[in-house]
């Protein structure tokens, strides 16, 4: 059995039933013009990762049930799979996997030489920590029972109105936070790469640009990480092409006229930037976890996560598992 192309035909079906049947059950002329988290369809009830493992899992116990149970080897290429259902919306198989990467990379960070760096500069806590919190952050229940219902409507008075309408305007807080962290992952990764190291010393009397930020790791940091990286990020890169052409010549333009718009006023209505761009993080810091000290801890944290849900919620501030 190959997992990992089992694991992409179901994000591949996901897309695929929205653009054939979605308009059963949700009027909306263009996803593109929208932003759209967590609808519950028919098409969520049964072609969600989150659904869809657990049902193969009573028919094959050698298919994990969650995503968190997914082998690292799968947890790295997730990123690339999770990009292509962003094309429709934000749904239950990014928090999943946002929340478990987020617990994973406070838990490892001692593993990884490229989560210490970001750690020492106070990007991991103060701006990748947050990101995440920004893509998890959401405030009611699936209206799906009477008691989510009768919460929704305690919860749409106690929480405030500005608290609610941060959240409802979360992908443009997001994209703030996103950009801010994948440039500082990129430089990150420069710095640690001679050639490309050399290339953006020279532009230190400049201003540097994420544009010259993102061509100098092309084409003088990426050659030079490790060949399953380099073909995971050429294939997220394609998909970004692929769905968001519209923005740009290539990857890079895309990301660089997103941020670019947003950042200088022009356009602040791309919906879906942040979840594109958390995955790209999200890509990178899976990479720099070393498989085997990923496997040896696994069992550790899980048993951590599972005290933790046991105490308060208020003494959970910090934690991301489960969303």
């Amino acid at each position: 059995m190959d997992l990992n192309k089992l694991i992409e035909d179901i994000c591949d079906e996901y897309v695929r039933r929205w653009k054939t049947e979605g308009k059963r059950y949700i009027s909306i002329l263009d996803f593109e013009q929208i932003y759209a988290e967590g609808n519950i369809t028919p098409i969520e009830q049964e072609s969600l990762l989150i659904i869809r493992l657990r049902e193969l899992n009573r028919e094959n116990p050698q298919i994990p049930p969650v995503i968190s149970k997914l082998p690292v080897q799968i947890l790295t290429k997730l990123p690339i799979y999770l990009t292509k259902t962003l094309e429709i919306q934000v749904n239950h198989d990014h928090y999943e996997y946002w929340a478990w990467s987020a617990q994973v990379f406070m838990y490892l960070e001692d593993t990884s030489i490229l989560l210490r760096k970001l750690r020492e500069s106070n990007i991991k806590h103060d701006i990748i920590d947050l990101l995440f919190h920004i893509c998890l952050a959401r405030i009611n229940y699936i209206p799906a029972t009477v008691e989510a219902q009768v919460l929704n409507r305690v919860l749409d008075i106690i929480v405030s109105r500005h608290v609610h309408h941060m959240v409802s305007k979360k992908f443009i807080l997001g994209a703030a936070m996103a950009f801010i962290a994948l440039e500082a992952v990129l430089k990150t990764i420069i710095s640690e790469v001679n050639e490309a190291k050399e290339k953006f010393e020279k532009l230190r009397r400049q201003k540097r640009t994420l544009g010259q930020v993102l061509e100098i790791f092309d084409k003088y940091a990426l050659p030079s990480l490790s060949q399953e990286l380099q073909s995971d990020i050429q294939k997220l890169n394609t998909i970004i092409e692929d769905i968001w052409k519209a923005y740009g010549d290539n990857w890079r333009s895309i990301i660089l006229n997103w941020r670019n718009n947003f950042i200088h006023g022009i356009k602040t209505w791309i919906p879906r930037a942040y979840g594109v761009i958390t995955n790209y993080i999200c890509l990178l810091l899976w990479h720099s976890i070393p498989s085997e000290q990923y496997e040896t801890k696994i069992e550790e944290l899980m048993k951590h996560i599972e005290w933790r849900q046991k105490l308060p919620e208020y003494s959970r501030y910090h934690e991301f598992y489960p969303p």
